[in-house]
C-alpha cells in the first residue's frame, strides 16, 4: 500500500502547514503500512481502506502522545455510560486510561474499516485483527518514549470557546475534527454519503464552477447539526467535552 504526503497531511488538524512533528509521524504511518504489507492478516482488504487504517491508528497515536483530549473524552464518556472505556472489549488488566493501549489500537482499526465498509463489518474480536493490533501495538510502544509531542493536537489547552478572537481557530479544528479526524470520520463518511443527491442537486444547479460555495455551505450545516462519532454527539458537543474536559 501507498500513502503519500498528501494522504497524511489530509487528516493533520493544521494541514496546510507542516508542523516540526509530522516528518517522525509520517515515517511511523509508513512503517505501519510496510508492517502490514509484510504480515499475513486482514488482506482481504483493498488497499484504500488499509490506507485509512494505517492513517486513523498514527492519528490515535499522535492525540495520546499529546494528549490532545479526543480519545481521552471519548473513553472518559464512554466509561462514565458504561464502565468500560471501548465499546466491545472489557477492561484488560493491563489497561491504563489515557495512555497507549493495545485494544485502543484494536478498536480504531475496527471503527476505521466498519466506517469504510458499511454493513459489510468485521467481527470487533476477529484473530486477525487482534494479530494485527497486537504488531501495531509493538511498533508504536517501542516508539512511544522518544515521540515528539504533536502540538497541533494541543487545541484544548490554547483556546477558549467563549472568546471571539479563537473563533477561526476553533471553526477550522472543528472541521478536522467532524471530516479528518480518526474518531468522527468514518461516521461522517455515512452523513456526507446521505447528502450526496442534495450536493449532486447544488452542482447540477449552480454549475460546477459556482457550486464550491454551496457545497462549503452544505458541509458546514451537516457538520453543526448531524451527530457523529461512536458515541453520536454533535460537533458542538465534542468541542466543548474536549476543550472544557467536562461531559456535554
Amino acid at each position: 500500500m501507498e500513502i503519500s504526503v498528501k494522504d497524511y497531511m489530509e487528516r493533520q488538524p493544521g494541514n496546510p502547514k507542516v508542523a516540526e512533528t509530522d516528518q517522525f509521524y509520517l515515517w511511523i504511518a509508513l512503517r505501519l503500512a510496510k508492517l502490514w504489507d509484510e504480515s499475513p492478516w486482514l488482506r482481504g482488504l483493498d488497499d484504500e481502506v488499509r490506507r485509512d487504517v494505517v492513517l486513523a491508528v498514527t492519528g490515535y497515536y499522535q492525540d495520546i502522545v499529546a494528549d490532545g483530549g479526543l480519545w481521552r473524552s471519548f473513553t472518559r464518556l464512554h466509561g462514565e455510560r458504561s464502565g468500560n472505556p471501548l465499546p466491545h472489549y472489557g477492561r484488560s488488566e493491563d489497561y491504563v486510561d489515557y495512555e497507549l493501549n493495545r485494544d485502543d489500537v484494536r478498536y480504531v482499526m475496527w471503527w476505521t474499516i466498519a466506517g469504510e465498509r458499511g454493513s459489510d463489518v468485521l467481527d470487533p474480536h476477529d484473530a486477525e485483527l487482534q494479530a494485527l493490533a497486537m504488531a501495531f501495538h509493538l511498533l508504536l510502544d517501542g516508539e512511544y518514549e522518544a515521540a515528539p509531542v504533536p502540538r497541533q493536537f494541543c487545541i484544548a489547552s490554547e483556546v477558549d470557546l467563549d472568546n471571539p478572537e479563537d473563533a477561526r481557530r476553533i471553526y477550522d479544528y472543528a472541521y478536522w475534527l467532524y471530516w479528518r479526524s480518526f474518531l468522527l470520520r468514518p461516521s461522517s463518511l455515512a452523513v456526507m454519503e446521505r447528502a450526496t443527491p442534495e450536493a449532486l442537486a447544488i452542482i447540477k444547479r449552480a454549475g460546477e464552477s459556482d457550486a464550491r460555495p454551496l457545497l462549503l455551505e452544505l458541509n458546514d450545516r451537516l457538520m453543526y447539526s448531524e451527530p457523529a462519532g461512536p458515541i453520536p454527539l454533535t460537533t458542538a458537543q465534542w468541542l466543548r467535552l474536549i476543550i472544557d474536559d467536562r461531559l456535554p
